[in-house]
């Protein structure tokens, strides 16, 4: 004789329902549903493929643009400025340092960090225990009721929507100050000319990282969809203390590079200026988003009028030089008529004139 155990939340007086095809699609739904929830809040979860990722499944609201996932190669980058700040921070080599990733796509930012460390173990390990802190969690919620991790270093790609690059920035340069913590950003490059960056960092030491030239970052959206080039660089924005050896500092990033990386060195730069001089940002100042956008479609018609091969526009940076049609012309290069205001407000006077007069007679 069996007896059926009642599933949680049945009634034990109540039968089941009759196992329908109806009743086997929602209960299929169901599962589907209550699995994401339970693998989507760890930071191992390695999906990257669009499969796992739902703008809905997140308990704080999300841009589609926000979230374009870091590679790996830019953590690569970064590991011995890292490793440099945990060996001078950490006052014993058995002591758990802790890395702080407070921004949550799908959680293979952890996977990647933790790939990077492990590349590295043979060669060039790091002088401590180290744990990534990474969970889908309301980060501006933590900060509020102080319930953020007392981290020791903060690697993170913020959202570049709306205010967070700035709201980030004040978190990180809080914590610099106050608790010594160093942070590294990866944001886009133009950032470095904000007068709101300038303001945050006084006082500060700052490090900016670009990729080489030949080597820019390009991201992945989880839903494998997007841009197949981005529109403009990154860079990590790297906080340190004011007191910093830069000398040292520099010295281990360019000796770990030397000696361990096969691909061309990243660009090291200590202010806006340098950034400049290395070509990891342009001196000019940016353009609007509609200017952006003529640009972007006037080197998409000239390489198709070359015969070049189609393909995505590039950055504002590479076609600033490119000569646009001036406020004189059409675009398909015909005179463009020339608005007179002046003659507009004649004609409108006269008008004027000529219906008071009309009343009078």
């Amino acid at each position: 004789m069996s007896s059926k155990q009642p599933k949680k939340g049945d009634a034990l007086d109540v039968p089941s329902p009759p196992n329908t095809n109806s009743n086997k699609r929602k209960q299929n739904k169901k599962r589907k549903r209550s699995a994401t929830k339970t693998t989507s809040d760890d930071h191992d979860v390695k999906s990257s493929n669009g499969n796992n990722w739902s703008s809905g499944s997140y308990p704080y609201p999300v841009d589609y643009n926000d979230h374009f996932e870091t590679p790996q190669r830019a953590y690569a980058d970064i590991y011995p400025l890292l490793r440099y700040c945990l060996q001078k921070h950490k006052k014993s080599n058995k002591e758990e340092a802790i890395i702080y990733d407070p921004y949550f796509c799908t959680g293979t930012a952890a996977t990647l960090m933790e790939q990077t460390f492990k590349s590295n173990k043979d060669k060039s390990p790091l002088p401590c225990p180290t744990r990534i802190h990474h969970k889908k969690a309301d980060f501006y919620v933590d900060v509020q009721q102080n319930k953020f991790p007392q981290y020791d270093i903060l690697v993170t790609n913020p959202p570049y929507s709306s205010n967070h690059k700035e709201r980030c920035l004040d978190f990180v340069v809080n914590q610099l100050k106050k608790n010594g913590r160093p942070f590294f950003l990866l944001m886009p490059n133009y950032v470095s000319t904000k007068e709101y960056w300038r303001k945050i960092t006084q006082n500060i030491q700052v490090v900016f990282i670009a990729p080489s030239t030949s080597h820019p970052y390009e991201y992945n959206h989880p839903e494998g969809t997007g841009h197949e080039k981005s529109p403009f660089e990154s860079v990590w924005f790297c906080g340190v203390s004011g007191n910093e050896d830069m000398k040292a500092l520099k010295d281990a990033f360019i000796k770990f590079h030397s000696k361990h990386t096969s691909t061309p060195i990243p660009r090291w730069a200590e202010s806006l200026q340098g950034l400049i001089q290395v070509g990891g940002v342009s001196g000019e100042k940016r353009k609007n988003p509609r200017q952006r956008k003529k640009m972007r479609l006037l080197a998409m018609q000239k390489s198709g009028a070359g015969g070049a091969a189609a393909g995505p526009p590039p950055s504002s940076a590479q076609v600033t030089n490119t000569a646009l049609p001036s406020s004189g012309q059409k675009k398909d290069g015909k005179p463009k008529k020339k608005f007179d205001r002046r003659k507009q407000n004649s004609a409108k006077k006269a008008k004027k004139k000529r219906l008071n007069s009309g009343n009078d007679m």
